[in-house]
């Protein structure tokens, strides 16, 4: 019987209804078994599937240490993705095992997804047809074939290793005292776990890092809250504060802003000014672009340079709330990106594709971003 895993939120963002879907209508036709790990809106629908059929595991959110356990009884991980994805991070983690990923093989996923495990081509319409189609395939040995095998170059140029290789060329010598600025520094989504464990593979090699930015409730507060700040962080002066005092305390040589649209707003970047320290912002989300990024599906929908008027066309909408959202939206990116203009040295981003991005819609020079992708996680 073959294997899937899943791991990630359970969320409409992350199209994780895709997998629903194939479930629902097709899974009494699939001599498979799935092991699901995560959390969010999908989890009282996912444990309903679970208690119907023995052969859907759910585990609810858990480590990568638990995670891993599970992976001999695997043979894919599905990593469900319409939406625009700046880099393959949990595709990343699971190829690394050996794990093939299936899905769409577009953006940031496109270099971590065999071209027959593609879903993009299959035939039908929704992405759970697709996907049946296609692990119907994986499950036919007269079809199956030996599907691609990453060698050990491609996992070299995403180690740790290779990460904190580029991290010195990036800080230079006299870079040893770090702030880590993030909207929200408690494990509770990827990314935000994932500054933990750059923080912490940064302490191992002597640098000395401090995380700043708020602490976010689970669901569903927290994804209330999540939406909320992208307004309130206009005025966000509580945590602007906070950065400052940290920054007269510490005394950083660098200061790098992994997120700031979320919550943090255009302030925390302001009290920079107060620092002679290195100054780079890391551009991972493509909402600093677009109203409902997960709503994003080409790049094309992003209208550059960014203005009022192309970010209101960029997604029209006849619905009040949805507008006045997008107006506020606009107010706000529009404050942190006049402030990261002024106050940053660098724009890093995690993939080639959205260098064109940032220099197209906030008139950044070409040299002041750097292509820094993310490392695997053990």
């Amino acid at each position: 019987m073959l294997g899937l895993l899943y791991f990630g939120r359970l969320e409409k963002e992350k199209w994780f209804d895709g997998i629903i879907e194939m479930i629902e209508r097709f899974w009494k036709e699939l001599p498979v078994e799935i092991f699901i790990f995560g959390s969010w809106s999908g989890e009282k629908r996912i444990q309903e599937l679970a208690n119907e059929n023995s052969n859907i595991h759910f585990f609810w959110r858990q480590s990568l240490d638990t995670i891993k356990r599970y992976i001999s009884n695997c043979n894919y991980c599905l990593m469900p993705s319409e939406c625009l994805e700046t880099f393959g991070l949990s595709a990343l983690n699971a190829i690394q095992r050996w794990l093939p990923v299936i899905w769409y093989a577009k953006w940031g996923l496109k270099d971590f997804i065999d071209p027959k495990l593609d879903i993009t081509h299959q035939p039908w319409t929704t992405t759970g047809q697709k996907l049946y189609n296609l692990i119907k395939v994986c499950t036919d040995p007269k079809k199956n074939s030996t599907f691609q095998h990453f060698n050990i170059s491609t996992f070299q140029q995403y180690s740790k290793d290779s990460r904190i290789v580029n991290f010195h060329t990036l800080a230079g010598k006299e870079v040893k005292k770090i702030i880590i600025v993030s909207d929200f520094i408690n494990k509770i989504w990827g990314i935000e776990t994932y500054i933990n464990d750059a923080k912490q593979l940064l302490e191992d090699h002597g640098y000395e890092v401090e995380l700043c930015g708020g602490t976010v409730p689970s669901w569903p507060l927290g994804k209330f809250m999540k939406y909320l700040g992208i307004i309130t962080g206009m005025w966000n002066f509580y945590e602007a504060i906070k950065l400052k005092r940290k920054i007269q305390n510490t005394k950083p040589d660098l200061i790098r802003y992994n997120s700031v649209m979320r919550y943090l707003g255009r302030a925390t970047i302001q009290v920079s000014r107060y620092s002679t320290a290195k100054k780079r912002m890391m551009i991972h989300d493509l909402g600093y672009f677009y109203p409902f990024p997960s709503q994003l599906t080409s790049e094309h929908q992003i209208k550059t340079p960014f203005t009022r008027k192309h970010f209101l066309a960029s997604y029209p909408t006849k619905n009040p709330l949805k507008k006045l959202a997008i107006i506020g939206k606009y107010l706000s990116l529009w404050l942190i990106k006049q402030q990261a203009q002024k106050r940053m040295d660098t724009f890093l981003v995690p993939s080639g594709f959205m260098k064109d991005i940032v220099h197209t819609s906030y008139k950044i020079d070409n040299e002041k971003i750097k292509i820094f992708p993310h490392f695997i996680q053990e």
